[in-house]
């Protein structure tokens, strides 16, 4: 049997195993924690990005398509309620008649822009805007977002894009600069003229819903997978660290045996019964037979026999007959 001291040295070192085993899982779950926020994050990144490719998509759509115009030095098109004449055209040719009496009207860059955001935010719900600090028309005023991206267009900003707004109802904004040109004097006064700075902007703006949702599903996703992997990290730790945990108890025993075996020990020099430790020597039952002794401290097991010296001794006559 072991003793107090020799189990609390036991003890101890299982509960080192213990302590290293759970520092183990704390090690785990922070690399998960750390991998989680940082593909999380990430997600967000690359759905903002696939936002703005989008917007930006649609910017060089309008652009070359208001570049086209201006090259042509605009378009005619049937008057009509959704057509009118632009009054803020200062162009002679701002209205014609053809020889057939068909009534039609110079649909410049601008005004081209503006039909071209109507059939968008009708058909796609995407919504653009072509806007200037210094614009023509009242209804191309800048909004607040707009202002403040002209104002930075204005300090050398190549391109600008956020979400405004939370949940379903955000909305996700991009606006990329018109720099100003020879081309733009035909429409712009001296007073609204922004020599060697941008003429405008076009901004495009779209629902943030469906990027939300698709967000949030591969979240939900990224979520569950780092889960997974931190309760299958979790089981194997337990598992190997339970069979560890075994091992060093085992070989603890096993320590604790052979230190019990070694040193001095207490035998009587007449029958051989050793005295346990720490007990009173003067008391009987403090003393033990060498064969309990051992079997209590080791795995071996005892066999008895008689060597020829005794043999003789209790059987006198058995040994005269082997001699004989």
């Amino acid at each position: 049997m072991f003793n107090g001291v020799e189990m609390e040295k036991k003890t101890a070192t299982t509960g080192q195993a213990r302590r290293f085993l759970l520092l183990l899982c704390l090690i785990l779950l922070l690399f998960t924690s750390i991998s989680l926020y940082s593909d999380l994050s990430g997600i967000h990144g690359r759905y903002g990005d696939l936002a703005a490719e989008v917007g930006r998509s649609f910017y060089q759509a309008i652009d070359a398509m208001r570049k086209w115009n201006l090259d042509h030095g605009g378009i005619y098109m049937r008057v009509s309620p959704d057509t009118p004449p632009n009054p803020y055209l200062e162009n002679s040719l701002r209205e014609v008649t053809t020889n057939a009496g068909v009534h039609l009207a110079m649909i410049n860059h601008a005004q081209m822009t503006r039909l071209m955001s109507e059939l968008l935010t009708n058909q796609r719900g995407i919504h653009v805007h072509i806007t200037g600090l210094l614009p023509i028309r009242p209804g191309n005023n800048p909004d607040e977002w707009e202002r403040s991206v002209l104002t930075r267009f204005e300090k050398g900003s190549a391109e600008e894009f956020d979400v405004v707004g939370a949940g379903n109802e955000s909305v996700f904004r991009y606006m990329a600069p018109l720099a100003a040109g020879g081309s733009c004097n035909s429409c712009h006064d001296q007073s609204h003229r922004r020599f060697g700075k941008v003429s405008g902007g076009i901004s495009v703006a779209f629902s943030y819903g469906p990027f939300l949702k698709m967000i949030s599903r591969e979240q939900r996703q990224n979520v569950l997978v780092h889960v997974f992997f931190f309760v299958l990290g979790l089981a194997l730790i337990g598992l190997t660290g339970g069979k560890l945990i075994k091992s060093i108890a085992a070989l603890q025993d096993s320590l604790l045996r052979i230190k019990r075996l070694e040193g001095f020990l207490p035998i009587c020099a007449k029958c051989k019964n050793i005295r346990l430790e720490g007990t009173d020597y003067r008391r009987q039952e403090s003393w033990v037979a060498i064969e309990r002794y051992i079997q209590e401290r080791t795995d071996a097991e005892f066999t008895h026999g008689l060597c020829p010296q005794c043999a003789s001794e209790l059987y006198p006559e058995l040994a005269r007959r082997r001699e004989g």
